[in-house]
């Protein structure tokens, strides 16, 4: 086996650009391959969703000398705040100082706090050839039986990605 760094970032940093693979956009590596991204999805309240056993159905399924990296990252998740905020703008004007004075600290309570961050969990698969692409075509059906969704990341999805993996000062500026 080749020279491989476990965890290096290298292939992020020294990117050449996009690509098209199938229907999916690819990031090009320093190396020219091309680099796809999903991010998996797993409602845990839901007694038919088993995501180890779609790792595991993932994992076995690749071909020997594939490359795919599993990435786990923390994120901020400004919806929740967002629609909270947009709902508390519209109740009606509180009648007393009392519950103004409450209305607004819980409005800027809202926007000063910092936000909440939720674990996305990605898969980046380093393309082979033609071979690959019909098996990361078919991500979606081998993922569906254990109750996990796959979301095929675009170029903006993979732009996102990589700017909150290298965002040294980790501050979320939401669009």
């Amino acid at each position: 086996m080749p020279d491989h760094q476990v965890g290096t970032t290298r292939d992020f940093v020294l990117a050449k650009g996009f690509t098209q693979a199938g229907m999916t956009a690819g990031l090009i590596g320093e190396d020219d391959s091309k680099r796809l991204f999903v991010e998996l999805f797993a409602d845990p309240d839901r007694s038919e969703v088993r995501p180890q056993e779609a790792y595991q159905a993932i994992l076995s399924s690749i071909q020997p000398g594939w490359i795919l990296r599993l990435l786990q990252v923390f994120w901020p998740d400004p919806e929740p705040r967002l629609k909270f905020q947009l709902h508390a703008k519209q109740w009606s004007m509180p009648t007393n100082d009392g519950l103004d004075i409450l209305h607004q600290g819980l409005i800027l309570a809202t926007q000063e706090y910092p936000l909440p961050f939720v674990r996305r969990t990605i898969l980046e698969f380093v393309l082979p050839g033609e071979e690959g692409l019909a098996w990361w075509d078919g991500l979606t059906g081998l993922c569906a039986g254990f109750g996990v969704r796959v979301c095929y990341l675009e170029q903006g999805g993979i732009e996102e990605l990589t700017r909150w993996m290298f965002n040294p000062d980790l501050e979320y500026r939401h669009p």
